[in-house]
């Protein structure tokens, strides 16, 4: 049976995914880092539903401790090991699959911070990657460039063996690969792509929509804050 799923783009890395009565909001940042008026949105969103709220690490442009301080019909907290959970989260390392309320998590070990999360939701599986992206900082000495990029494609043969249905993956221009993306969406072929951490850089996705891949993956070229996206699938 097909349904919709509606992406809300908030901010950099922060998503809100709504699929029938759930809500899922990804990696909400500190108020330093969102737009005016952006937190106040997120309350009034994700009040009166099913919350689902994924932290992949604790930095402050993936974090803030205010996600416990949301009133939704029933929240589910699902954090990395550096975040502390305030008794309302469940705290998960890499390698772990575990079910919570109406979904299933698979974690993956970041090479930066923290944890990417597989998501299997309502027949659809979606990746949300967090900061596991392909870093090779060029100021980088080679073997911790080669020990990054190694971990991203280690996780893109893992992804490429399932059927992702939508994937959320880094893009920063700043490195010559973009941080991955590309790479992803030829390995991986979701059916969906949403570029993430791109630290307000809406303008970057331009580049990706032109890019060599596959026309069957649909891109999110949001635009500005709060930009949406219905996809069925």
């Amino acid at each position: 049976m097909s349904q919709n799923i509606k992406v809300t783009y908030v901010y950099h890395s922060c998503f809100v995914l709504e699929v029938d009565n759930n809500t899922l909001l990804f990696d909400p940042p500190g108020k330093g880092f969102l737009p005016k008026g952006a937190w106040n949105k997120i309350e009034k969103t994700v009040e009166g539903k099913e919350l689902y709220v994924f932290i992949s690490h604790g930095h402050a442009d993936h974090y803030t401790p205010l996600i416990f301080e949301l009133e939704p019909k029933k929240a589910y907290y699902v954090l990395s090991e550096d975040v502390i959970s305030k008794d309302k989260g469940m705290n998960l390392s890499d390698g772990e699959d575990v079910k919570i309320g109406s979904v299933r998590v698979r974690t993956l070990k970041s090479n930066d911070e923290g944890l990417a999360y597989l998501i299997h939701l309502k027949g659809n599986t979606i990746y949300f990657g967090g900061d596991l992206a392909k870093w090779d900082w060029p100021e980088w000495c080679e073997r911790k460039r080669r020990k990054h990029v190694e971990v991203f494609e280690r996780t893109l043969e893992y992804l490429k063996k399932l059927k992702v249905d939508m994937a959320f993956s880094n893009m920063d221009k700043r490195l010559k690969s973009w941080a991955g993306p590309v790479d992803f969406i030829n390995a991986v072929k979701p059916r969906f792509f949403v570029p993430i951490h791109t630290f307000g850089n809406e303008e970057w996705i331009d580049d990706l929509i032109k890019a060599d891949i596959p026309k069957e993956t649909s891109v999110f070229n949001y635009r500005k804050p709060w930009d949406s996206v219905v996809w069925n699938v």
